[in-house]
């Protein structure tokens, strides 16, 4: 499913992937999240999607989820829309700690974008039940030492 992700991301224009990398350094950038990772990060990030490293240091940041909202409305495809929310989710809630401000701004975004709350609720279960796993694992290596 990874794969599909990644081979999904290559096939998007230019402008789309500066898109795309320009949410998650959104979510990236909010204070409690800056960390020597995040570069790293959005570095693996554009070269999965096949657009230059070098340039992602380039792109504006957004600094309003309105400004973000005004990126993604250029965005015509839907599948991608629904693509990036999912992923911002999964970026804010990586650290497991996501703020109401931030959920509220996440909401408010896909919501301004078309995407719809029931969606927006299912991705951020999603994203709780993948952490659930991951601890879970995590766990089972752990316990009984």
């Amino acid at each position: 499913q990874g794969n599909q992700m990644t081979t999904f991301k290559k096939t998007l224009s230019t402008e789309e992937k500066e898109i795309y990398l320009k949410a998650l350094i959104y979510i990236l950038s909010k204070e409690e999240r800056k960390c020597a990772d995040n570069d790293e990060y959005l570095r693996q990030q554009a070269e999965q999607a096949g657009f230059d490293p070098a340039a992602v240091k380039k792109i504006k940041p957004a600094k309003k989820a309105d400004d973000l909202i005004k990126e993604l409305k250029q965005v015509s495809s839907m599948r991608l829309k629904r693509y990036i929310i999912r992923e911002m989710i999964m970026l804010a809630m990586a650290n497991h700690e996501l703020s109401d401000e931030e959920m509220a701004a996440i909401y408010t975004i896909g919501m301004n974008i078309g995407i719809k709350e029931d969606k927006i609720n299912d991705f951020f279960l999603w994203a709780a039940e993948g952490l659930e796993w991951q601890l879970a694992g995590v766990k089972l290596v752990e316990e009984d030492l």
